[in-house]
Order: structure tokens, then sequence, then C-alpha cells
């Protein structure tokens, strides 16, 4: 999706997005380890009926959901029997193919079906917000990016990214190109490191305005690759 035609203007986000909303959703990181990350995992596990009611509230736009609630719904998600943040690709990839065809509202409608059932979808999230706006649909354009930016401030605000130590957690690998994006940065290389036990993505990034100032951002990708592909791997063996 790095090419897609659904990638937004980010310019016309940010005026469309509220000072409210903004002040909301982008603030600076407050740190969430692995460990935590596990142990909302198993809160999920032990009580998917009360993950539903969260994930209710969040399609409802509930703007009073806190941030351990809101990581919550987003790492939870990993760990519910239906995560494939490969099958997940392949669905928004068949959704920006609509919408290449001239088909957005076909588009928007794949990807709200896909929504009821993964609604920590970072990229799904974002492509239904820029749907509304191409189908002209004014008053679901501001609720959509609303949600999708309330999401977002969970991996912006699990670490700096600087270090192992204060590493950004995601979900999926493509939420990796999301924080970048919010952070007016542009990955220009990329690789795979295990670190303390731990799968990272190492990424080296620059601003968007000036490519020769590399940073190293780190990303702790274990619940894609562990939760994700490992979970796909083992249903083959398994003839599923």
């Amino acid at each position: 999706m790095a090419n897609s035609l659904l990638k937004p203007d980010y310019m016309f986000l940010r005026v469309l997005i509220t000072i409210a909303v903004a002040s909301q959703v982008l603030v600076a990181f407050g740190q969430i380890t692995f460990e935590q990350v596990m142990a909302l995992g198993q809160k999920v596990q032990a009580d998917t009926a009360a993950y539903q009611k969260l994930a209710e509230r969040f399609a409802a736009g509930d703007s009073t959901l806190q941030y351990e609630e809101l990581a919550m719904l987003y790492y939870g998600s990993a760990f519910l029997p239906g995560f494939d943040p490969y099958q997940e690709e392949r669905i928004i990839e068949a959704a920006d193919a609509l919408a290449r065809r001239d088909r957005p509202w076909d588009a928007r409608s794949l990807l709200d079906h896909f929504l009821e059932n993964n609604p920590a979808s970072l990229r799904a999230l974002l492509d239904k917000a820029y749907l509304s706006w191409v189908t002209d649909d004014s008053a679901a354009i501001q609720p959509n990016y609303f949600r999708y930016y309330q999401l977002l401030s969970v991996p912006l605000k699990s670490g700096d990214g600087l270090s192992p130590a204060t590493a950004i957690i995601v979900r999926s690998v493509q939420d990796e190109e999301l924080v970048l994006n919010a952070m007016d940065r542009v990955a220009l290389a990329k690789s795979l490191q295990t670190i303390d036990g731990l799968a990272y993505h190492v990424v080296s990034t620059a601003p968007e305005k000036n490519l020769d100032k590399r940073t190293d951002f780190y990303f702790i990708i274990e619940l894609p690759l562990k939760y994700g592909k490992q979970k796909s791997i083992d249903a083959g063996k398994n003839g599923n």
C-alpha cells in the first residue's frame, strides 16, 4: 500500500482534524512494555465479550476511551483466534484495486465488512476515512479520521523508537509506515533483528525534506510474526 492511490494528502488531514482531536490523540509517547502488551492479550483471551464491547464503543466514536482501553483494542486484536495481518494486507490490496477501477463505494463496503471483525486495523481505518472523502460523504469524513488518529495514538505512544528499550510496538508491519508518516519521516532501509528474544525491524529513516539526515527507528514486530505469520504456518501444516 506504500504506492496506493489511497495514500492521503497529509496536509489536507492536518486541516481536517480539529485542534481538539489532535491534542487528544497525537501526544508525546508514554512507553508501554512488551510484557504489558502480553498482559493485555491475556485479558482479551480471558474475556472476548469485553473486547467486543470495547470494539463497539470504538466503532461508535467514543471519545472517552482511555489509552489502556485503546491499547487493549489495538494490541489485544493480535490474541484473537482470527488474527491474520497477512490476510489483512490482501483485503486492503483488494479494496485498493477496486478504488483504482473507479469503484470507491465497493472498496469502502469491503473495508466496512472487514472492520466489523477487525476493528484494530489502522490501514483499513485510514483507507476507509480517505474513501469517505473520495465519495464526498461529508458527515463521515471527520468521524472516520478521528477513529484512525485515536487508534494511531497507541503505537505512537508506545515508545520513541530510538532504541530497543524504547521501541515502538506494532500489531502489523504495515503500521510502521503509518507511524513514520505521522512523524513526517520516510523509511529508506529495513533489517530484521532478534534482540533479547524479540523480533525487531530496524528501520533507517529520514525527514521527508532532508533525506540525508538518517535516524534508525526500532519496531517490535513480535505480534505479527508470532501471532500472525507463525499461526498461519501452523494452520497450513495442519491442513486448515
